[in-house]
């Protein structure tokens, strides 16, 4: 992992007999102000990094306002992702919802029927982009069930039968998945997620309110671009800390930043200059892209490291670089190939395999998916309409052996095939895994290597 710098200050108590080589003396103070500069500059490219995230929140809440999309309640996408929707690197699997929660007035209640067994998961993500709590299938079961969300530090009784999820920050974001099995069965796939209910604890539970469907499905999370910010990114930090404090292990990360005055008068008294500030900010963005948080999986990248809350600031900013909603390692494993076996990057001027043999197919105990994307993360249009291979896709073709072969191409394969439409010029493959075995979670299992003919 990579670790923060650590502060460089030296004690310049005695230098006042000192000189430089030429015979120039030290002045004592210009140099401890120079040192001090240079800590404060180290000390601010370190600040950039630990609140990327929450910065990221607080331009995603602004863009939700600014589309419409008021806070306490369910959005739902009721259909599965296409071309056309323009989203960033979407699954085709499941339904999507969201909500911004605002705690800050009290808890809110959340109210999920019976899901039958279906996949499902209500993901909750703190501001600063920590997925500390998830109501589902895997974390708790997919029995009818009753959750009051409240800060940590609120004090008072709940609903009997309800349990309680404590909340790091006043406000959340709420990220719902609902698997769809076929297309049959997106009826009962929506009918699901319209009955994930929010309402405030005070007057539940008459308070409750039914999601809002949406008919267009804006990109609402797009991903953000900071290296324009300049100083102003630092002032975003300081209103934002305010607003969401951190508590517990954020709190005490935070601390080492006192000397810059975040949350405490650096609007008024910015303790470096807009051009020095710029400065430290191009440079954590450039060690936040340096960084690589993924192994290698047999030519894959998968992070295995994704965790409720990631101690490391610089991984952490790197895990969020798209935005909110990565999952945690038991929730689902993202294997992700730009380059095939040899190295060489995936485009649809070649012809690729990627083939399971018998009873080697990815150990997920809710689904898996292999997802063709752009190199710029959309979803691909094709002539047969199809962005996925996975677990549920009709007429897969077995070979005589047993294995799976998938055939990733631009042209038609001639006969029956397991078929993986190619555009003509670059692209990458995701292979997701929900609820993925220990296997894969210690990378005991193997993606088979993607062959290129």
């Amino acid at each position: 992992m990579t670790e923060f710098r650590t502060s460089r200050r030296h004690l310049l108590a005695g230098t006042a007999g000192l000189v430089l080589s030429a015979g120039v003396p030290i002045n004592p103070h210009a140099a401890m102000a120079a040192e001090s500069q240079q800590d404060l500059a180290a000390l601010a490219e370190d600040a950039a990094i630990w609140g990327l995230p929450l910065v990221q929140t607080g331009r995603y809440v602004k863009l939700a306002h600014a589309q419409g999309y008021g806070f306490n309640r369910f959005y739902l996408h009721q259909g599965l992702a296409t071309p056309a929707m323009k989203l960033i690197g979407p699954n085709v699997d499941t339904i999507y919802g969201f909500a911004w929660l605002d705690l800050s007035h009290g808890p809110f209640v959340l109210d999920v029927p019976d899901a039958a067994d279906r996949y499902y998961s209500i993901q909750f993500t703190d501001a600063y982009e920590n997925s500390f709590a998830y109501v589902g299938r895997r974390a708790t079961g997919t029995k009818a069930g009753r959750f009051v969300i409240a800060e940590s530090t609120w004090q008072g009784d709940i609903p009997a039968g309800a349990k309680r999820i404590d909340a790091p920050t006043s406000l959340l974001f709420v990220l719902t998945r609902t698997l769809v099995r076929g297309d049959a069965d997106l009826p009962a796939a929506q009918a699901l997620q319209a009955g994930y209910l929010l309402g405030p604890l005070q007057g539940y539970p008459a308070s409750r309110k039914a999601p809002i469907a949406l008919g267009n499905v804006p990109n609402n999370l797009p991903i953000l671009d900071f290296s324009h910010a300049g100083a102003g990114y630092f002032a975003e930090l300081d209103r934002l800390v305010k607003l969401y404090p951190p508590r517990g292990p954020e709190a005490r990360s935070f601390a080492r930043f006192a000397p810059l005055g975040l949350g405490q008068g650096f609007a008024e008294h910015p303790p470096l200059p807009a051009e020095k500030l710029e400065v430290a900010l191009a440079r954590a963005l450039k060690r936040i892209k340096a960084v690589s948080a993924s192994d290698d999986n047999d030519g894959w990248r998968v992070n295995y490291h994704i965790t409720p809350f990631i101690a490391d600031p610089v991984a952490r900013a790197a895990g969020n670089a798209f935005g909110p909603g990565a999952h945690i390692a038991e929730e689902a494993l993202y294997f992700n190939a730009t380059n095939d076996a040899e190295g060489g990057p995936l485009t649809g001027a070649r012809r690729y395999t990627l083939t399971f043999p018998k009873g080697q197919l990815p150990p997920a105990h809710a689904f898996w998916s292999l997802i063709l994307y752009g190199r710029d993360f959309l979803l691909v249009d094709n002539p047969i309409n199809r962005y996925a291979i996975n677990d549920r896709t009709p007429g897969l073709v077995y070979e005589p052996d047993g294995s799976l072969r998938i055939l990733i191409q631009h042209d038609a394969p001639q006969g029956p095939a397991n078929w993986l439409p190619a555009p003509a010029g670059g692209f990458r493959l995701i292979l997701r895994t929900y609820q993925p075995d220990e296997s894969l979670r210690s990378g005991k299992y193997r993606v088979p290597k993607l062959i290129a003919a």
